[in-house]
């Protein structure tokens, strides 16, 4: 019985190195300054780049559109970045701020 609730255990309990599924993306606001951090995450945030839709960068596998709200102001900061295949940075673009990394 005791194999039983350890299964059941390893099913609720969260995965042990979740940091490796974030990026972190650090913007400034372009209107107050304001430095915004903004967790992405990788299964659900970033998306696959298929072959017969290629669109970005020639090299690029994933893209992530983001809009950032801060708190000071209502200016929306909007962010395209597209990744490599490790998640490696190929390209970025950002409108309403800049970035701080």
């Amino acid at each position: 019985m005791t194999g039983f609730f350890n299964n059941l255990k390893k099913f609720f309990s969260p995965p042990q190195d979740s940091s490796s599924n974030f990026l972190t993306l650090k913007v400034k606001c372009g209107r107050c300054g304001e430095e915004i951090e903004v967790k992405v995450r990788k299964s659900t945030d970033i998306s696959r780049i298929y072959e017969e839709n290629q669109e970005g960068p020639s090299g690029a596998t994933y893209f992530l559109r983001k809009e950032v709200l801060g708190k000071k102001c209502n200016n929306l900061i909007y962010a395209t970045i597209y990744f490599g295949p490790y998640f490696n940075v190929v390209s970025k673009e950002i409108s309403g701020g800049e970035f701080l990394d």
